[in-house]
């Protein structure tokens, strides 16, 4: 996957949330644009505390993007 793939699910103009899949069956859902850096050869996503609604990080994953399979669209909030 390239860093263009990633940076246009981001910049859709009616953002949807969407879900990172890496090629260990690893998926992180992206609710909010603001807290995903793309970076040439990685991307960092920030997580919320789980039941968070606001765009703060609780914790940061790094992912290779040499190792993200596909964006799925998300799944509704629970």
């Amino acid at each position: 996957m390239s860093s263009k793939d990633v940076l246009q699910a981001l910049r859709k103009r009616h953002f949807e949330a969407f879900r990172i899949q890496d090629s260990d069956v690893t998926t992180y859902d992206v609710r909010h644009p603001e807290l995903v850096m793309v970076g040439k050869g990685e991307v960092i996503i920030g997580i919320p505390a789980n039941g968070d609604a606001d765009p703060i990080y609780d914790r940061a994953e790094t992912v290779s993007l040499g190792h993200v399979v596909k964006l799925l669209p998300a799944p509704a909030p629970k």
